[in-house]
């Protein structure tokens, strides 16, 4: 007997099943999950499960396979719930069901209590236990095999996935925002978190409450153990769970890294998309654009369309080939012809919409556009009015891109952590004013060609350090460079808020969380 997720084989087969005992029960909806019990090509069984607890659909067939069935079938869903496992039986059946270790709690309602492998008190203990765990693996093997034994419960989720270079997060935040005003409930599974570690997981813009995130760890920490994954992994499954729990409508993931053997490459999702190709993390990646356009081309799959921004030849030439391998259309988006700049904001109009953004972020042009791209194309899963799509856009916010966090003097902050994100930074900043420039970044970046760029826009170009394992040194980044040096980061932070220049504070997403909310946290002392 074999167990799996619902899926358009034997959706049908289940359909006509309820129908012939007179059910009308709908399936697939948001925060619920149908597992189904099969011998040969024959259904032989199905349980719903909603919000990872409550039973609303078990079935058994009669005859001498029918309890083995049914303890098949509840042992799947005790093996992926959350905390408890609830039935509500017939009261015929409560006995039955007895048999297989619940109890009755009134109401005729009947509940067995999941076991825990961990007892961790919050969220501090998760994160102090995982990040002495491997924080990513370059391999899929064990991660696929852990969903695998998890019924690919990731099938059931109605989800995107979301690649690329740059732009991957603030198309992930346009996109989002559209659906939220629209009045769906969106999930998001977003990397690095900019200001606290829970942020990485949301629904409707809240992170993954305390209680809930350290209850999942606690749950299934043991088999994340047991099968070895990584602290990203984890993550990833958590995000997972979470989502059913919380009944989102669409769950959207952004790749961490690459794409072929990133741990959100479990899912399949109503869409993939690339925003663009760069020549980062070339260590992982490869070094040509062409080699990285494979590598995020792996999150391509069999009859799921490709969404791209990209247009070097090079890198469109690996989208059509793997594409055709996997019977999946490529869709290559246009920019807008026209687009007007202003002192705060951008405004441009595209497929019969006048887009306004406020953000003075050039960059989020091509973000945003992507995001009207997805959105059209999701819309005949997710309808919305075109005031939706306008109004979402306007009102986006995605912390840690050219984002203000204090006036006089003005500090903007952002993230341009590789070398086409730095281009883009540059060609987003006002050269007609005085400033000042921080920066700092990991290592393995290409920092000599950001640092020529930040010394094109001004003379005061600070270098400096922050804590992180694989974090640059003043040396490494000063080297042969015209640039000021500062070794205590708060320091240089503290003596540009002194002068009455615009400072603008860049590299890497890591530092510019510290830098945040270290600014942040001393407007409000």
């Amino acid at each position: 007997m074999e167990i799996k997720i619902l899926d358009h084989i034997t959706e049908t087969q289940v359909t006509n099943i309820i129908e012939a005992s007179g059910g009308r029960h709908i399936l697939k909806t948001p925060g619920t999950l149908t597992l189904v019990a099969t011998v040969g090509s024959e259904v032989v069984g199905f349980i719903e499960l909603e919000r990872m607890e409550t039973v609303t659909l078990i079935y058994a067939k009669p005859g001498n396979i029918q309890v083995e069935v049914f303890a098949s079938l509840l042992d799947a869903v005790e093996r992926i719930g959350l905390n408890r496992i609830i039935l509500h039986p017939s009261a015929t059946s409560i006995a039955f069901f007895k048999s297989f270790g619940y109890h009755e709690v009134g109401n005729g309602s009947l509940v067995k209590i999941l076991p825990k492998s961990h007892d961790f008190k919050n969220a501090q203990e998760v994160y102090d236990f995982i990040n002495h765990q491997k924080d990513r693996v370059y391999s899929l093997e064990q991660f696929q095999k852990f969903m695998e034994d998890a019924y690919n419960i990731q099938d059931g989720l109605a989800s995107l996935h979301i690649g690329g270079t740059n732009g991957k997060g603030s198309t992930v935040n346009y996109t989002k925002e559209v659906l939220k005003v629209a009045g769906y409930n969106i999930g998001t599974f977003t990397s690095p978190a900019l200001i606290h570690p829970l942020d990485i997981i949301c629904v409707d813009d809240h992170a993954i409450d305390e209680r809930t995130m350290v209850a999942i760890a606690n749950r299934f920490m043991g088999d994340f153990l047991d099968y070895g994954l990584s602290k990203f992994e984890m993550e990833v499954f958590i995000a997972i769970i979470y989502f059913y729990y919380r009944a989102v409508d669409l769950a959207i993931f952004e790749v961490g890294l690459g794409g072929l053997l990133d741990a959100t490459n479990v899912i399949k999702p109503l869409l993939a998309v690339n925003t663009n190709i760069g020549l980062d993390h070339v260590d992982y990646l490869g070094h040509t654009y062409k080699e990285i356009a494979m590598n995020k081309a792996g999150i391509i799959k069999d009859h799921v369309d490709y969404m791209t921004g990209e247009g070097r030849e090079e890198c469109l030439e690996v989208f059509r080939e793997v594409c055709q391998k996997h019977e999946s259309k490529l869709i290559q988006i246009k920019l807008p012809e026209n687009v007007t700049y202003h002192q705060t904001s951008i405004e441009y109009d595209y497929h019969e919409h006048h887009i306004h953004l406020n953000t003075t972020a050039r960059y989020q042009v091509n973000n945003s556009v992507m995001a009207i791209n997805i959105l059209e194309y999701l819309s005949r899963y997710f309808p919305f009015d075109k005031e939706d799509l306008t109004t979402g856009l306007a009102q986006a916010h995605w912390a840690g891109r050219f984002e203000i966090i204090h006036l006089h003097p003005t500090v903007i902050i952002d993230g341009a952590h590789n070398k086409e994100g730095m281009d883009a930074f540059a060609n987003s900043v006002n050269k007609n004013e005085p400033m000042k420039i921080i920066y700092s970044a990991l290592r393995d970046k290409d920092t000599h060609h950001m640092i020529e760029t930040l010394c094109k826009l001004t003379d005061d170009v600070t270098v400096t350090e922050f804590p992180h394992p694989r974090a640059a040194t003043i040396a490494e980044l000063s080297e042969n460079m015209p640039v000021k040096k500062d070794e205590n980061w708060q320091h240089a932070v503290d003596e540009a808020l002194k002068g009455d220049k615009k400072v603008y504070i860049t590299g890497s997403l890591y530092f510019i969380s510290l830098v945040r909310a270290y600014i942040l946290g001393k407007e409000l002392a």
